[in-house]
């Protein structure tokens, strides 16, 4: 995996939501979004988020997810599947030990997951990256 590291420039080294800081000290910043944000380097991809089934969990067409394949889903996580051999992201819900598929945009509907499906959790989203311009 390539390795990203981001440097800002003199006087930001934290960005406040409130007031600035005039007593903020000149810093420069250097950040390495592989350290940040992947924990496992040999089992973790990235891919374009396509659609807009996501977009109440933050998730937006053109993001670039951060997706690692040694986690183990749990009831919550937004996934990566393969369903019917497309890739979808979704957040997994599982009730009585039945697994769901959870859009968060009112206009999608979930989907029950049964075992006649061909149905694989590929990988967990840990984060997703969106560009701002």
């Amino acid at each position: 995996m390539t390795r990203v590291e981001v440097s800002a420039g003199p006087g930001i080294s934290s960005i406040s939501a409130g007031f600035p800081s005039p007593a903020e000290d000149f810093t420069e910043l250097s950040i390495s979004l592989d350290k940040h944000l992947i924990q496992n380097p040999a089992a973790t991809f990235m891919a374009y988020a396509n659609g807009n089934s996501m977009v109440r969990a933050g998730i937006y067409h053109g993001d670039i997810l951060i997706i690692d394949r040694s986690l183990d889903a749990r009831d919550g996580d937004i996934i990566i599947a393969i369903l019917h051999g497309e890739f979808t992201v979704k957040q997994l819900s599982i009730i009585n030990g039945t697994l769901f598929l959870i859009p968060q945009n009112p206009q999608y509907s979930s989907l029950e997951i049964s075992a006649e499906m061909d149905f694989e959790v590929w990988g967990v989203v840990t984060s997703s990256i969106r560009k701002h311009r």
